[in-house]
């Protein structure tokens, strides 16, 4: 099988990520170019594999000609770079939040379906293999209907105020729509779609975005979320508990092992094992097995429309509260 030729565009962090998790299918792909407007940057990312680099990303997608691409750059260049990758016909993984706003995701999409590319956008906690094992769980029917999530994501943000991360030109906004993300396909992904959300945000440190965000969400199967991030706490939080009318079960990202789960009658606590790959290598994974057999990936375009929809109903509820 003739390994895919792929190239990062964006040096970030975020790109970093993309290109280890990329190396560790070796037997997939390889990759040849790095793209970013601080070519300094592209150039210390593209170092290790030998790839090429471009300060211009559109330049490199006709030098290069890659077989499939990440866009790892600041939403605000999300929609722009995806229409000229669509418009080469090149399979794409865009990093989350799609867009800043639902309209410019719609576009995206759009570009994609025209183009017949594939696309896929990173909620890579959707290849968590402990999230997974909540979703297997919950399909088995063994914790009963799903009646109430609870997440947290929560950290001291360094960068916040050096970062484009809180520049809502370039982001869209702040913790709801870069971390909360995440929060709302996790709740899709467990609970169904999302029928009713009620939001509130703050802003603690001299930001012109807000660094807290917390919403409260009814899913069309009845289900109650209370979604809560934070780019302020000094402990770093990070799990979601699933409660149903048989059980329990909990995704605690501080613990090595998977999946915990408690059913109605269970004095302790059964853990599942987690020893597969972390959720990038596997999303990176996913990608080049859906580029190369054709298929359709796990997190297709309309899930990044449906959460981008339900991140402005947040920020239009948080708004009436101000």
């Amino acid at each position: 099988m003739t390994k895919l030729r792929v190239a990062v565009i964006g040096a970030g962090g975020i790109g970093g990520t993309h290109l280890k998790a990329y190396a560790a299918w070796p037997d997939l792909c390889e990759v040849v170019a790095v793209a970013d407007v601080d070519r300094a940057a592209a150039e210390e990312k593209a170092a290790p594999f030998g790839a090429g680099v471009y300060a211009d990303a559109v330049a490199m997608l006709d030098a290069a000609r890659p077989d499939a691409v990440s866009i790892c750059t600041p939403p605000k260049l999300h929609l722009p770079l995806a229409e000229a990758v669509a418009a080469r016909g090149i399979p794409c993984l865009c990093e989350k939040p799609p867009a800043r706003t639902a309209t410019e995701t719609e576009a995206i999409v759009a570009a994609f379906a025209a183009s017949g590319a594939l696309l896929q956008f990173a909620f890579c906690h959707r290849f968590h293999r402990p999230v997974q094992q909540a979703q297997e769980l919950i399909a088995s029917g063994r914790l009963g209907r799903v009646i109430q999530i609870y997440n947290r994501f929560a950290f001291r943000f360094s960068r916040a105020g050096h970062s484009w991360f809180t520049d809502a030109e370039m982001a869209g906004g702040g913790v709801l729509i870069d971390t909360l993300v995440h929060s709302i396909d996790i709740f899709r992904a467990l609970a169904g779609e999302i029928a009713h959300v009620d939001a509130a945000v703050s802003t603690t440190l001299p930001l012109q975005v807000e660094d807290s965000a917390s919403i409260q969400v009814v899913g069309v199967n009845g289900a109650i979320g209370s979604l809560n991030c934070s780019w302020v706490t000094p402990v770093s939080e990070a799990e979601v508990r699933i409660y149903g009318t048989e059980g329990e079960a909990v995704v605690d990202y501080g613990h090595s092992g998977g999946l915990r789960y408690r059913l109605a009658g269970d004095q302790e606590w059964t853990a599942l094992l987690f020893d597969t790959p972390d959720r990038f290598v596997r999303q990176a994974g996913h990608f080049l097995g859906c580029v190369q057999s054709g298929s359709e990936p796990l997190v297709s375009g309309a899930d990044g429309i449906a959460v981008m929809r339900v991140i402005e109903q947040a920020y239009a509820s948080a708004k009436r509260k101000q």
